[in-house]
């Protein structure tokens, strides 16, 4: 005779996948970033910049040898590492399109080798080896690389985005001109502010000679994908954008002699990398800090160094060095966070212990 509890175990059902998983894994996130940069590689092709896709092909290339070199001394992991291949081309990306691709080969698969060999038992390195191989790449070739493109005569001016952009610096698409004035007449008009014609043909494709520096609309996308899932955290390019934004907004063209909270958001954000480098770089695995306190202070940090070594924009290599500034500001917090949660564990510990020692006294 079956009682009710038997009854009710047959009723129940016993699931094989009992954990639900916050954010999708490691694999997962690294096959998503290498379509989104895939995408931007179509790009280039539609656009018919060939030189470009031939330097992220041979960065890339050089990738995958450091990876089968190293399995093949080492034979500790699998030689065709997506992360090695996704490293790669963010390298040939940041480079410039008429950089010599013997030269992307070589730097980005000895870089990358002689970190895994320093970093043997971690494939994801607390610095980001792709900063250091772009500058390794800067130190070589430093006269493939453009100059600041804002000179001492525009620091002062309010919007030096609309200069550059009237000298021929940036270029203006077809489309431009008739969708700002439809955006102007249906939008802006009603906060009395007016979208200058320029600004989506800079946020579709600046034309700079660095191709991940031209889509930031491409990149905008590639954000929305990665943060939608909890890919990556939001609050670390949030937090940088801001503070990199605000700084510019408020102190850049008055300390250049100009009036102050006049400064060009719009070129910090579209020029430099700055979009490329907030979604694809800053928060790169194992390179940012763990806790929610950690990551503010940090993104706080890369804030103030991108003004400091950006400036309001058009850089070549600043956020670069940005990120490398970044890991090892992120060297300090993580230390700090690793110590606490050793005053966290050992206190859970010790009441845990005295409790058993209660318990046992009792009985």
């Amino acid at each position: 005779m079956k009682n009710k509890n038997d009854k009710t175990m047959q009723n129940r059902t016993v699931s094989l996948k009992p954990y639900v998983y916050e954010r999708p894994s490691i694999s997962a996130v690294t096959i998503r970033i290498m379509i989104l940069l895939i995408i931007q590689v179509v790009m280039l092709f539609l656009t018919k910049s060939y030189s470009a896709i031939i330097v992220i092909v041979c960065a890339t290339t050089g990738a995958f040898f450091s990876s089968l070199i190293h399995f093949l001394f080492t034979k500790k992991q699998n030689f065709l590492s997506l992360t090695a291949i996704i490293q790669g081309m963010i390298i040939g990306m940041l480079l410039p399109q008429d950089y010599p691709p013997v030269t992307a080969f070589f730097v980005s698969l000895l870089t990358l080798l002689i970190f895994k060999y320093i970093f043997e038992h971690n494939e994801n390195f607390w610095i980001n080896v792709i900063s250091v191989s772009v500058l390794v790449a800067y130190f070589i070739g430093r006269n493939y690389f453009p100059g600041f493109q804002v000179g001492p005569e525009l620091f002062a001016l309010k919007n030096p985005s609309i200069s550059l952009i009237n000298d021929g610096v940036f270029p203006i698409y077809d489309f431009d001109v008739s969708l700002c004035q439809d955006l102007n007449v249906s939008i802006f008009s009603k906060f009395k502010a007016t979208l200058p014609n320029g600004i989506l043909s800079m946020l579709w494709d600046t034309g700079s000679v660095i191709p991940a520096f031209r889509f930031n609309f491409l990149t905008i996308i590639a954000s929305i994908v990665l943060f939608s899932d909890n890919s990556f955290s939001v609050l670390i390019p949030g937090i940088f954008l801001f503070v990199y934004g605000l700084l510019v907004k408020l102190f850049f063209p008055f300390m250049a002699g100009g009036s102050f909270n006049q400064g060009d958001i719009i070129l910090a954000i579209l020029t430099s990398g700055t979009l490329f480098v907030a979604v694809f770089m800053l928060q790169w695995f194992g390179t940012h800090p763990m806790t929610i306190v950690g990551k503010l202070i940090y993104s706080i940090f890369a804030g103030v160094f991108a003004f400091l070594i950006a400036g309001c924009g058009t850089s070549a290599i600043g956020m670069v060095y940005v990120v490398v500034m970044c890991n090892i500001v992120n060297l300090l917090i993580r230390q700090i966070e690793e110590r606490h949660m050793d005053k966290i564990i050992n206190k859970i510990a010790k009441e845990s212990s005295l409790g058993v020692a209660k318990n046992e006294g009792n009985n």
